[in-house]
């Protein structure tokens, strides 16, 4: 790792203000990684960028940007862009670009998204996708769905 990189994601990992990230502006860096741990000690999300360009306001311009969400020590969804802006002071991140979200059971596209790492939301603004595991079992979604009415889909009648 070179010093450049480490003094820049120390920078990072101990909260910098956004003046002293005016100082870094301009700076690029490759291979960028920000983890998140819990109050215990447990790593929570952890951000990934091919390349990190520090502005002046403190947002961090990523590109190849993924995201690891983690529960329990596993990872549960990942999240791709080909670029985002990421605010660290706020914990959030943003892209006009496609976004795809990969979990266990489901895979969810579209264009343009924001995430805010501290309530852990995310939301797609266009052309929004969700394709669900074929294998995930109707009892899973509740002993409601189970039982439903389900009309026949065109050309099963």
């Amino acid at each position: 790792m070179s010093w450049r990189r480490a003094v820049l994601g120390a920078a990072v990992l101990l909260g910098w203000s956004s003046g002293a990230f005016a100082q870094l502006e301009g700076q690029a860096v490759k291979g960028f990684r920000l983890p998140e741990y819990d109050e215990d000690g447990k790593l929570k999300q952890q951000l990934y960028g091919e390349t990190a360009t520090f502005l002046a306001d403190g947002i961090i311009q990523l590109t190849g940007l993924k995201i690891e969400i983690f529960h329990k020590g596993e990872v549960t969804a990942r999240v791709f862009s080909p670029t985002c802006a990421y605010d660290p002071n706020r914990k959030r991140a943003a892209s006009k670009d496609h976004i795809r979200v990969v979990t266990e059971k489901a895979v969810l596209t579209g264009d343009g998204f924001a995430w805010n790492g501290e309530n852990e939301q995310f939301q797609i603004f266009k052309n929004a996708k969700v394709v669900l595991d074929g294998s995930l079992e109707a009892d899973a979604l509740g002993p409601e769905a189970a039982s439903a009415d389900v009309p026949p889909a065109a050309g099963e009648e």
